[in-house]
């Protein structure tokens, strides 16, 4: 009978751990904020990427992209960088090859940045003069089908500039090779090869979307602009990536990087609060907000928290997936051997408790 009580006073502790104290922990350090959104429902600007034209999308790309960007995944040379002057110091910006934009960055999120740049990237606090280096596309057409155009050139290439960079990659040639020069069936061969791949395409999907910003140092991987320009330009040098999936967890990094300046709702809510004594009715949200989430509000009345210096990055589900992927491949390359020994320890502690219950009532039974 004792041995029950002692058991179910554990029971209770271990309950009050696992469902109290562990989510108010939990909660603490990551509030809640709104969820990753894939659609970009806050973006005003709607442009029908299905009625673009390619062809008519790569001349308007060669005539007013090129001077910053290039693609050099189909041979455009163009520029890839540009100095930026902010309090007499300078950075030097190296800006993204479009080459895989198409394939990586949702359609909606690269119209809304061709149009809007700064304020598509949730950048528009750190340039209030309106200085930021991307400028908004202007014409004397049509703009919405003339940025359907340009999305849909970028989507045509994207999939196959993405790919081309995997498997003309040194790393992909040599692995291969590796491979299969190995002792393994021809079907294992295969699989490992499309393994590789798979592998690769998560790696080359970063290098795409953060390295311009971001160090792996874990893999070799060095960012192209220095902390130094980033300081200048953004206000705060990049952290390197190599453990952050460790750090912050997948979860975390699901929402932060589709975009990272979201505000907790209880800090949007405090700041209301401030102002105005109390929370009013949020009766004007968008039919896709939370019931909790007051950020439009907040705007209105100009309290709504910003600050970071990380834009908006504008990827695809797929392509943010890609990303987590190759972080925890990176930082946590254990996770997997991991796991399973973690079911065998239980499967041995469930053993061991069997045999310690039979041994004690063998031991109480020769003493009675």
């Amino acid at each position: 009978m004792r041995e029950i009580k002692i058991l179910g006073i554990i029971v209770v502790i271990v309950g009050v751990l696992y469902w109290g104290v562990e989510p108010l922990a939990h909660a603490t350090f990551h509030p809640e904020v709104a969820k990753a959104d894939f659609e970009f429902k806050d973006l005003s600007h709607n442009v029908d990427v299905s009625k673009g034209n390619a062809e008519r999308g790569k001349a308007l790309v060669e005539a007013n992209c090129v001077a910053c960007h290039t693609l050099n995944d189909v041979g455009i040379a163009g520029g890839d960088m540009a100095v930026y002057f902010r309090d007499d110091k300078e950075a030097t910006i190296f800006t993204p090859d479009l080459s895989t934009a198409g394939a990586i960055y949702d359609e909606k999120f690269l119209a809304n940045l061709i149009i809007d740049p700064a304020n598509t990237l949730h950048l528009a606090h750190k340039f209030p003069n309106g200085d930021f280096p991307m400028t908004p596309y202007v014409t004397d057409g049509d703009l919405n089908q003339e940025v359907a155009d340009i999305v849909a050139y970028l989507k045509s290439i994207g999939s196959v500039s993405l790919k081309k960079q995997v498997l003309e990659s040194q790393e992909f040639v040599a692995k291969k090779g590796n491979i299969e020069n190995s002792t393994l069936s021809e079907g294992q061969k295969q699989n490992e090869i499309a393994k590789l791949e798979e592998s690769l395409t998560n790696k080359a999907t970063f290098l795409n979307a953060c390295s311009r910003c971001h160090t792996m140092k874990y893999d070799g991987v060095s960012s192209r602009t220095t902390p130094e320009s980033l300081g200048v330009y953004l206000g705060s040098a990049a952290p390197d990536l190599s453990t952050m999936i460790r750090s912050k967890g997948w979860h975390y990094l699901e929402y932060f990087i589709n975009d990272p300046q979201k505000v907790s709702y209880k800090a949007i809510q405090e700041a209301i609060i401030k102002k105005e004594g109390s929370l009013p009715a949020n009766d004007k949200k968008s039919e896709w907000q939370d019931d909790k989430d007051y950020s439009n509000l907040a705007k209105e009345l100009g309290v709504m928290p910003v600050g970071l210096s990380m834009p908006r990055v504008g990827l695809t589900h797929e392509a943010q997936e890609r990303v987590v992927a190759y972080l925890e491949s990176i930082g946590d390359a254990k996770k997997a051997e991991r796991e399973s020994l973690g079911i065998y320890l239980m499967i041995f502690f469930g053993v061991l408790s069997v045999l310690a219950y039979l041994w004690k009532r063998r031991i109480w039974s020769e003493i009675h």
